[in-house]
């Protein structure tokens, strides 16, 4: 699974370049805090301690930092950490940086925060000198403060104010670190959730109001996200790839990391593009020690090695990693004219490492939060074909290596048994809640993702239990295995049915790729799900009957609970024959197998029922 997310880590790590005799290059920095006697600053080309910080009151110009870099490399960039620090009856408000023509723009309200310079200067004479400026405000009457800088910061439209102004206040939330809570007005415990939060100054309300920020867990539990380019709005995925110069009888799996274009209209359907993000925050909006997991593999599984996320402005992101003294930026390759080509969504093009971001946007990044506050916006869903349509619901499969939860009335159901007239018994998954690898057939309500959302779960639920006849697929590739059919399973119609996307029904005959002149395609596609019907001679088609829900103790799924279901458990325990047996119904206690203690539920509810 080498070849897995290549283009992000795999290439740092292999790169080999020659450092004997290569350039130094100087960066340097200048800062100031405004007004005089409001803060103080201090700024480094390394992440300091806090107990490490040598604060400075006033204008001045840091040593001149250098940078070992290759040969080959024309150019090479460093980090600059920012400090500020509000003396008593100020606070910090922004960051700005100075242009080339004197103008300033705001870069951070945070009073830590990076920046990403490069130069191409090789003497200390001509280093590149940056500038910045802190400004500090004068507390008002009532004035912002935040629960967590590395969580969020926080901003006033009228920080002067006095009683009878009206004032705004504002919480940003860190895009990956935090999440918002509320406004705390002194020691209160009620927490005001507007935001922004206007309000007019009084005798009674004045004083700091604290934007209060709950860390989002991303070390342990981190976050799902779209990573969307912001130069082309590709977002970046794994996935199963081919290339254009095979024939559609003959695709291989040669790539699996890929940029789809977010307009196209599986985008939103596509677990390969549903990314989970761990790291630990550098408390400047950043993060480190970041492994990021796509569909069943993850970068540090792939690579031994974890990159680093530094935040450009408020929303924008650079990617990094380093290795033998290379530090390489993902970059969309838009200038790279060989695309390549995936089923069922057609063409492609792929991420490549450079050294230089710069203020390209092509560099820069954007994580979209897949969660339960950004559903709108963000979302992952089902997309069933049009033919699937069935009593009015229409139906697909899925399969994840990630928990998801069924939004929108979406329905799972588990294949548990082949019925005596051919057709197939579907048991729906309780509460909607998907564990990861766990093959489901889905009911929606319509054809569009947004309509049949799916939310990806960070807690991990119990696998099911039961029988599940349905099997799911996820190709991954090593870069070794020379057969395919080693990473993805060739359809046989023999023991295999699958959903067909003309009619409700499991079918023995593939589906097909529209986007490739409606082909049908030799393997299963990737992350659905075949009907293992392996020892059965069945007809071609296999229909299904939606499962209404859960009655405790009807094992043989007639509505009732009666003697019938008594007799039934008491076979299944004994291991003599049985026509059908609902699982799920049986297991009375969730323990995972049916035993006396169900057969004893069984039977008291068929007294009282």
């Amino acid at each position: 699974m080498k070849r897995l997310l290549a283009s992000l880590l795999v290439l740092i790590s292999s790169i080999t370049l020659s450092y004997a005799g290569g350039p130094t290059f100087y960066y340097k920095y200048t800062i100031e805090p405004t007004p005089d006697g409001a803060g103080l600053v201090y700024v480094s080309n390394q992440d300091e301690a806090e107990e490490n910080i040598k604060w400075k009151s006033g204008w001045y110009q840091t040593i001149t930092f250098s940078q070992q870099s290759s040969v080959t490399v024309e150019a090479t960039t460093v980090t600059a950490y920012l400090y500020a620090k509000p003396n008593e009856g100020y606070f910090f408000s922004h960051w700005t940086k100075i242009n080339e023509n004197g103008s300033e723009t705001v870069f951070s309200h945070a009073k830590n925060t990076t920046d990403l310079v490069t130069t191409t200067a090789t003497t200390s004479s001509t280093a590149k000198n940056t500038y910045y400026k802190a400004y500090f405000v004068e507390r008002g009457a009532l004035y912002p403060v935040s629960s967590d800088e590395s969580l969020g910061t926080v901003e006033i439209d009228n920080p002067s104010n006095k009683v009878g102004d009206k004032v705004t206040l504002y919480a940003y939330p860190d895009n990956l670190n935090g999440k918002f809570m509320g406004w705390r007005r002194g020691n209160s415990s009620r927490l005001i959730t507007s935001n922004p939060y206007t309000l007019t100054v009084t005798n009674n309300n004045q004083g700091a109001y604290t934007a209060v920020f709950e860390a989002r867990g991303i070390e342990e539990k981190g976050v799902y996200v779209y990573l969307e380019n912001v130069y082309s709005k590709k977002l970046l995925g794994v996935t199963g790839t081919s290339e254009d110069s095979i024939t559609e009888e003959q695709r291989n799996f040669t790539n699996t990391m890929m940029l789809v274009d977010k307009s196209h209209k599986k985008s939103h359907s596509l677990p390969a593009l549903v990314l989970r993000l761990k790291g630990v925050s550098t408390g400047t909006g950043g993060l480190r020690a970041v492994d990021m997991t796509g569909q069943g593999i993850s970068t540090y599984d792939i690579s031994n090695l974890k990159f680093k996320v530094e935040k450009f402005n408020t929303i924008d992101y650079f990617i990094y990693g380093s290795a033998k003294g290379f530090t390489g930026y993902l970059k969309d390759n838009a200038d790279y004219t060989t695309k390549g080509d995936m089923e069922l969504i057609g063409s492609i093009r792929y991420p490549n490492l450079y050294n230089r971001p710069n203020n390209d946007t092509r560099y820069r990044w954007e994580f979209r939060l897949i969660d339960e506050d950004h559903l709108d916006e963000n979302y992952f869903g089902a997309m069933p074909s049009a033919g699937t349509l069935k009593d009015g619901k229409y139906y697909t499969t899925m399969y994840t290596a990630f928990p998801y939860q069924c939004l929108d009335n979406v329905k799972a159901y588990t294949v548990d048994a082949i019925l005596d007239d051919g057709n197939i018994h579907i048991v729906e998954v309780p509460d909607g809640i998907v564990p990861a690898y766990t093959a489901v057939l889905l009911e929606c309500t319509s054809t569009e993702p947004s309509s049949n959302r799916l939310l990806p779960l960070t807690s991990d639920p119990a696998a099911l239990t039961g029988t599940n006849l349905l099997k799911g697929e996820i190709w991954l590739y090593d870069g070794e295995q020379e057969d395919e059919s080693a990473f993805r399973t060739k359809f046989d119609p023999a023991t295999m049915r699958v959903l067909s996307d003309e009619k409700g029904i499991f079918a023995a005959v593939n589906n097909k790729d529209d986007a490739h002149g409606n082909v049908v395609l030799e393997y299963i596609a990737n992350n659905t799900c075949y009907l293992d019907i392996t020892g059965h001679d069945l007809p071609e088609e296999l229909d299904f009957t939606p499962y209404s829900g859960y009655l405790l103790g009807d094992v043989n799924d007639d509505g009732l609970v009666d003697v019938v279901d008594v007799m039934t458990i008491v076979n299944y325990i004994l291991k003599l024959p049985v026509s059908y047996f609902n699982f799920t119904n049986g297991d009375t206690n969730t323990d995972g197998i049916i035993d006396v203690s169900d057969l004893m539920e069984v039977v008291y509810i068929s007294l009282h029922s």
